[in-house]
């Protein structure tokens, strides 16, 4: 049964919506926007889930058994080669993300897609993400391979995961962070997408340090 279907299964048993999003911990908003097959971005929200269902949260968001993933275990594989440094990094998916956003020490297992080997990257919380649309575009484009180090501090024209809140809404999303006088904004590069203002720097979770194809 995926997301939605549980929550009809709740609201069935009596529940209203706005005491199921109390008793989950999220928004009312939330709650509409599932039920109107609009799936949350943010990992933290499908935790929060998974918590109120008692699942791990990667199966409720996949139907994927834990089993049919990659479990890697820290610190991962590193050795020299021809080319420099090689650094096994965790490929996760964007509702993986918390597994290592949401602490500031490495967990010792991690459920991720794969482990892909890059030179010239470093960080030991840094992972590895595929562009979910086409907002960055022309330099970034969907599927292509990001990596993100959480750790390093970013500054104006860098790139960076976000988390981004609009009243109910929640998002993660990749964009260059600006600074304007002594307000920041998330710039999409691609026109169709609006600016949007970062009312909190805590919203920046992670700097992309690479492109796949050696940006």
């Amino acid at each position: 049964m995926n997301l939605k279907g549980l929550i009809y299964r709740e609201l069935g048993e009596g529940l209203t919506e706005k005491e199921l999003a109390s008793l989950v911990e999220v928004s009312l908003h939330t709650i509409t926007n599932i039920l109107a097959d609009k799936t949350p971005d943010d990992p933290a929200v499908w935790g929060k889930f998974a918590k109120y269902f008692r699942m791990d949260a990667d199966f409720l968001r996949t139907g994927m058994p834990p089993h049919a993933r990659t479990t890697v275990e820290f610190p991962a594989k590193t050795h020299a080669s021809a080319a420099g440094h090689v650094q096994e990094f965790p490929l996760l998916r964007w509702d993986q993300m918390d597994q290592i956003l949401t602490s500031t020490t490495l967990p010792k297992v991690l459920h991720a897609e794969a482990m892909i080997e890059a030179t010239d990257v470093s960080g030991t919380r840094t992972f590895a993400l595929k562009v979910q649309d086409d907002s960055m575009e022309p330099l970034f484009s969907k599927e292509e391979m990001i990596f993100v180090n959480p750790d390093l501090e970013w500054k104006s024209g860098d790139y960076v995961i976000a988390h981004h809140q609009d009243g109910d809404s929640e998002a993660m999303l990749l964009r260059q962070v600006k600074r304007i006088g002594a307000h920041c904004i998330l710039h999409p590069l691609n026109r169709k997408y609006d600016d949007i203002p970062v009312t909190n720097e805590d919203a920046v979770w992670g700097k992309v340090v690479r492109l796949r194809k050696n940006l």
